[in-house]
Order: C-alpha cells, then structure tokens, then sequence
C-alpha cells in the first residue's frame, strides 16, 4: 500500500509557488489546493485595502484561511499538493494581533503533521518574478523579503525540514522539485520496508521474539525517515 504524498509548497506572495505547485500536481498526478485565501476573501466580501486598516477584519481573515487551508486538505488523505500551509500565520504576524491565537492544540497537531508526514519546498524571492494582479498582497520587494523572513522563521521555530527552492527558471525549479519527491518517496518506501521487516521479524528461542534486530531495524527506518525530509 502506497503511503500519502503531501506536498507544501510555501513561500511568499509573488515568488512564482503556485505555477510551481500546479506543475507539481501534474507531474505527481496529485489533487491541487490553491487559491484559499482568495476564496476565503470573496466569502467574507474583502479587499486587502479593507485589510490594511482594519485589525478586527484581518484577524478574522487570517483566522478563517488557516481553518479553511486544514478543513480543506482533510478532504485529500491520498494525498495532495497544496501552493501554502501555514504561509498566512506569517501575514498574521506581520499585519495583525491574532498570531497567539491560532497557535492552539489543532495548530500544534498540523504543525506535527507537516513536520513528520510531508515535503515542503520553501520559495525564495526573485524580483523578476514581481507581479501586481490586484487581488494578492501589495507587491513591494522590502515587504516580500519580510514576509519569506518570517516564513523562514516559523519553519525553524518548529523544526519543519525544507527543501529551498531559489532557482528563477521553472524548468530548473521543476527538476529540483521532482528530484526531491522521487528521494522521498524512495526513502519513505525503504522506511515503510524495514518496518515492515522489523514486525516480520522471528523469535529468537528466548519468547522475545528477536526484540533486538526488530529494534535496530526499526531505528535504521526511522533514519531513512528523517533523511527523507532533509
């Protein structure tokens, strides 16, 4: 049975994760998630003009995007590739008050699931990939760099590993991507093998049913495991 493919791509606005994310879901045959915080923002019939100087409206934006990003990848246990995951608590952090709120239990347990579960490749900024399409976060390459800053914080606050991605050609982008996935789904298959072996495992004559191999097994998955998200 093959094992869920998560993939996150997470970076700031106007550094190409999308086209990055829908390139991924093809090549992967995988479901897309996109466009939650636009959706999110239509709903609540918001503007980012709104937003900008309104603190009690971004709180329930950004609170409603984070809810609605883990509702919606709850629909996809076979896996998906998703152009965010917590990339808005760093849009929280920046431009409202609501961040110590959203870190509760429910926020602790995805944090855990996307540290142990999933890929993540993390965007990095270009200036040529700049755009303004009137409905994203203002574009302005001082506030892009803040925003990728404190994305690169959280992934290290709670130790998420992370493949960057600082290519600007998307071909290149891609092929590192793509690279990556195949190491981590060979990685993950040899873990899921020797777990697999280390319950196989035959007693030793002692009732303990060869409880030492099983255990070194065992410890040899879960180092192809962590070395799978590096």
């Amino acid at each position: 049975m093959s094992l869920p493919l998560r993939i996150y791509v997470c970076g700031a606005h106007s550094t190409g994760k999308t086209t990055l994310a829908r390139h991924l879901a093809r090549e992967l045959g995988l479901p897309l998630i996109n466009e939650v915080a636009r959706q999110v923002m239509a709903e609540l019939e918001l503007s980012f003009e709104s937003l900008r100087v309104d603190l009690g409206k971004v709180a329930e934006y950004q609170a409603e995007v984070f809810r609605r990003q883990m509702e919606v990848e709850e629909r996809y246990p076979e896996g998906f590739v998703s152009d965010r995951t917590f990339c808005n608590l760093a849009y929280a952090a920046r431009h409202s008050t609501i961040l110590p709120e959203l870190i509760d239990h429910r926020a602790e347990r995805y944090f855990a699931r996307v540290r142990e579960e999933s890929l993540v490749f993390f965007v990095r900024p270009h200036r040529e990939c700049m755009t303004d399409d009137g409905v994203r976060e203002k574009v302005g390459w001082d506030e892009i760099n803040r925003i990728d800053g404190i994305l690169d914080f959280i992934l290290g606050w709670q130790r998420i590993p992370c493949i960057g991605i600082s290519e600007l050609n998307m071909k290149d982008r891609v092929r590192t991507a793509m690279t990556a996935v195949r190491l981590y789904q060979k990685a993950r298959a040899a873990a899921a093998r020797a777990q697999s072996a280390a319950g196989n495992g035959h007693g030793n004559g002692n009732g303990n049913g060869g409880g030492k191999g099983n255990a070194e097994v065992g410890a040899h998955a879960s180092v192809a495991w962590s070395e799978a998200r590096y």
